[in-house]
Parts: structure tokens; C-alpha cells; sequence
């Protein structure tokens, strides 16, 4: 557990982050003061998006609220403070035991609360855009050395010659329902050159940069 110095406030805001999943609007987080907001920006955990602000957690800030499952509860927390933390020491024991990745449990439980649907495809080009699906899978499974590592978007999209931009993005905005599909932001967003930032995927108002599928 690092000792980086953060609020009781800002760990429970990207412990919250971590479970849902997906960016929540700022407005739900009325005890994260703007300059708290920021810090967690500028360490790399959270982004933020404008109009209205929304924040998601980056890779880094995943693996950060990772290390609040086998935290101690901040001082003061209470008692709904000390119960968060027996919750999240019991996920963490729960984890352990069955092998599973956090982030793989709750995006499969954010996955199961949408009804199952299966329709039949309505036309040539859903049924194209299915297979760009598996193209997709194809082309992370030759560029990523393992499943779950990150890859740029840029790269896939240089594999998927011949594809154009706006059939990825809607292939990507689909995939992304997957529970063994992530696509996130780059944490450091300064890194970032020209041809990666174009490459970027816009999913709930927010640009992600990387991508990764699981098992």
C-alpha cells in the first residue's frame, strides 16, 4: 500500500471509480473539492472531461484503488468507513481464492446488469461490422505480447489496413460492451504524439488511448 498521501475522500472516489467500472459524473462526488480533483489529474490516476465533468480512472488509477482492497481504513472513517474496508478485504480474500482480476470482476458485473440480447443482423453491414469485431480481436491477439496487456490504438488501427477510422471506432464502441474488452485513456497524457491522440476512441465524452483483452 503506498504512502502517497491521499484524502480518506480521494481514495474512496477512485475506490468508487474501480467498482463501477466506467467515468461517473463529478456531481456524485460532492466532498472532492476541485483541488483534490486536480491532484488526483496531476498523479496520474484520474481524467477528467468538461461539460459536464466526468472523471474515469486511468491504468494507473486502477492499479492504485487495486491497493484499497488490502488497505487499513483511514482514521476516523467511521463505521461506514470500517465496513467499506471489511467489504473490500473480503473481495480481495474472495479474488485471491478464485484467481480472478479485479478489473475482470467488476466490468463482468457491470456486464450482467444489461439484458442479454441476441438480434438476428438486420443487414450487410452489421454483419461486416461483426466480422471487423473479429478482426479486431485478431489483430490485438499479433500485437499484444500477452491477453491483458495494453496496446495502442494507433498501432491497431495501422494493422487494420484498408479499414477506415470511423468503422473502427464504431467496431471499438461495441466491443467495449464486452467484459474482457478495456479500452482506457493513456495516464500520461503529455507522452502522447499527434498520431496517437488522432488515433483515440471517444467513449462517453471521454478519449481512451489503449487497449486491452482479456481472457
Amino acid at each position: 500500500m503506498p504512502h502517497d498521501g491521499l484524502t480518506p475522500v480521494q481514495r474512496y472516489v477512485l475506490v468508487r471509480l474501480m467498482i463501477n467500472a466506467d467515468a461517473l459524473p463529478f456531481k456524485l462526488f460532492g466532498s472532492l473539492k476541485a483541488d483534490k480533483r486536480k491532484d488526483l489529474v496531476d498523479r496520474g490516476y484520474v481524467v477528467a472531461t468538461e461539460r459536464p465533468i466526468t472523471l474515469d480512472l486511468t491504468q494507473k488509477g486502477h492499479d492504485r484503488a487495486v491497493d484499497e482492497l488490502a488497505a487499513e481504513p483511514p482514521e476516523r472513517a467511521g463505521t461506514a468507513g470500517e465496513t467499506l474496508y471489511a467489504t473490500l478485504d473480503f473481495i480481495r480474500r474472495l479474488l485471491k481464492h478464485s484467481g480472478t482480476e479485479p478489473k475482470d470482476l467488476f466490468r463482468l458485473r457491470l456486464a450482467t446488469s444489461r439484458p442479454i440480447v441476441a438480434p438476428e443482423p438486420a443487414s450487410d453491414e452489421i454483419a461486416e461490422g461483426t466480422d471487423l469485431a473479429h478482426d479486431i480481436r485478431a489483430a490485438y491477439n499479433n500485437l499484444a505480447p500477452r491477453p491483458g496487456d495494453y496496446i495502442a490504438l494507433a498501432a491497431l488501427r495501422a494493422a487494420l489496413e484498408g479499414v477506415s477510422d470511423p468503422q473502427i471506432d464504431a467496431a471499438l464502441i461495441d466491443l467495449n460492451r464486452a467484459p474482457d474488452v478495456h479500452l482506457v485513456p493513456e495516464s500520461n497524457q503529455k507522452t502522447l504524439t499527434a498520431e496517437q491522440r488522432a488515433a483515440a476512441v471517444s467513449i462517453g465524452n471521454q478519449d481512451k488511448h489503449l487497449l486491452a483483452i482479456g481472457l
